[in-house]
């Protein structure tokens, strides 16, 4: 490792970041994401390459950045925050990046979030959201990039349209970065616990606070999308899974292997040794910036197919 990543861990332990996500109720701790997300704001970016714009779903705002040279195949970029925080504007800048770099038209929803609502909200705002990219792009043309919780909004993607809601093809290609899961079993438990001794972001118990906040007081919230293991994956394209080996949520990335394996998926399991959650998006350092060209890399090994 390069000092200057091992400095960066060193600040990051020393800030406390892990702090943000524990040391309080689960209603303080939902109160206190409210008010940030109030604060937030959706940037007015300008590029002479894009036509970008703000459309709504259900209600929702989705940011779209669109090639004014025409291009066929979009991304549906799907930002994490723990399913209670809104998508920063450093976070979009990234995605327009994102967008030059794959030369992919790019839709970024601003889902609904659990300080608000139960899970099912935002599945069924992305499933619409998706089903409006349908209306410009073919399935197969259609690639899913999450982050973080957003890693398990785009996986669950395919067990939602298994769900009953089979009115649409699958997407081409997934890519989920660190996509973050509950944990479903002892096993996976003491995984994370030590884990959770490395990982200088996401403490393991807020995977645990993290069921109540998912269900918001709805019982009714099907079990996979809280342990999205447990989700069928029938008729799933090509998944890559992209984790740091020093990170809470990669004790659950056997049990997608499981899954993976159940339901005959073409998948690939990329693990960056000794590298912190959702490296490739915070490319600060060496080796996540080699993070970041590999994430860009897999898109265009999809896009090129």
């Amino acid at each position: 490792m390069t000092l200057k990543y091992e400095i960066l861990k060193r600040l990051v332990k020393a800030v406390n970041i892990k702090k943000m996500w524990t040391g309080m109720t689960t209603e303080e701790l939902l109160e206190n994401r409210r008010k940030q997300n109030a604060k937030n704001r959706i940037p007015e970016l300008k590029d002479d390459d894009f036509i970008i714009n703000r459309i709504e779903v259900m209600g929702f705002p989705v940011l779209t950045m669109i090639h004014k040279q025409k291009t066929t195949k979009a991304n549906l970029f799907l930002i994490g925050g723990g399913m209670i925080s809104a998508p920063r504007p450093g976070s979009i800048r990234k995605a327009l990046r994102f967008a030059k770099e794959t030369g992919l038209d790019v839709f970024i929803p601003y889902y609904p979030l659990c300080t608000d609502y139960p899970l099912t909200k935002a599945y069924e705002m992305i499933h619409e959201t998706y089903k409006t990219m349908l209306k410009k792009y073919e399935a197969k043309n259609i690639s899913v990039l999450g982050t973080s919780s957003g890693g398990n909004l785009a996986l669950g993607i395919v067990p939602y349209i298994n769900d009953h809601h089979g009115d649409i093809p699958m997407p081409g290609y997934i890519l989920a970065i660190s996509p973050g899961t509950c944990v479903d079993t002892e096993e996976e438990w003491q995984r994370m616990l030590e884990l959770d001794q490395k990982d200088v972001a996401i403490p393991a118990q807020y995977m645990k606070t993290a069921v109540e906040i998912m269900r918001h007081g709805d019982d009714s919230v099907p079990a996979y999308m809280i342990w999205l293991q447990k989700g069928d994956f029938t008729n799933c394209p090509k998944v890559s899974f992209v984790y740091g080996s020093d990170e809470t949520l990669y004790a659950c990335a056997p049990s997608f292997e499981e899954a993976m394996k159940k339901y005959n998926v073409e998948y690939e399991m990329i693990v960056g040794e000794g590298m912190f959650h959702c490296y490739p998006v915070f490319p600060v350092c060496k080796e996540a910036k080699e993070g970041w060209d590999m994430m860009i890399r897999l898109i265009r090994q999809w896009k090129d197919e």
